[in-house]
């Protein structure tokens, strides 16, 4: 693949990143952690596209000796039960931003889905489709090391363009950023679900 190739399929994997990334800007995130955040996002797609290569690369060794063509259609099954996963990860993750903004007080800051087991969970359900993506790219010549990090710098670009823009949004929102934002996660996996299963 060329490079263009690569940064078109790196921006590709990134738009849904960017959608949820904006949302989650609006928390009042600090800007150590919007750096730390774009890192972690980065490292996952990075480590989800590299796990779909090769395993996309080894099946399509067996592929050639075995001649088992029919083998996509469970992988199929496979991404689309890894998609619905990822969106239920998203949706949860804004019914509880919702959940804090009602029932927390004003004194209060809130909730922060960027830290610890969140965030890993949160980089991993937006990496579902560079699984995919690597899985397809198994089955062709590419370089793994420009592959790697071209995505990488792509997708912190990404996710730095979408926590700032949210971060600003934010602030001319106030209070209520966080409401919006948990509900443009939650109709986004519920848009993520509807058009994985129809």
């Amino acid at each position: 693949m060329s490079l263009f190739e690569l940064v078109v399929l790196s921006a590709a994997l990134g738009t849904d990143l960017f959608s949820v990334a904006v949302p989650i800007g609006m928390n009042k995130v600090r800007r150590l952690v919007i750096f730390r955040s774009a890192f972690v996002f980065a490292v996952s797609h990075i480590i989800m596209i590299l796990i779909g290569y090769h395993i996309g690369h080894w099946l399509g060794s067996i592929v050639e000796h075995v001649g088992a063509y029919h083998i996509n259609w469970p992988v199929a099954n496979v991404q689309n039960i890894a998609t619905i996963i990822g969106a239920l990860v998203l949706a949860g993750l804004g019914a509880s931003m919702i959940k804090d903004n009602i029932c927390g007080s004003k004194d209060t800051m809130p909730s922060n889905p960027l830290h610890g087991a969140a965030l890993l969970l949160l980089a991993a359900s937006v990496s579902i489709d560079a699984l995919a993506a690597g899985f397809s790219l198994g089955m062709i010549d590419v370089n793994l090391f420009e592959l790697s990090l071209v995505l990488g710098i792509v997708i912190f670009a990404i996710a730095l363009l979408g926590l700032v823009l949210g971060r600003k949004l934010g602030r001319y929102i106030g209070g209520r950023a966080e409401l919006i934002g948990g509900s443009v996660l939650v109709l986004l996996g519920i848009h993520i679900i509807w058009t994985t299963i129809c």
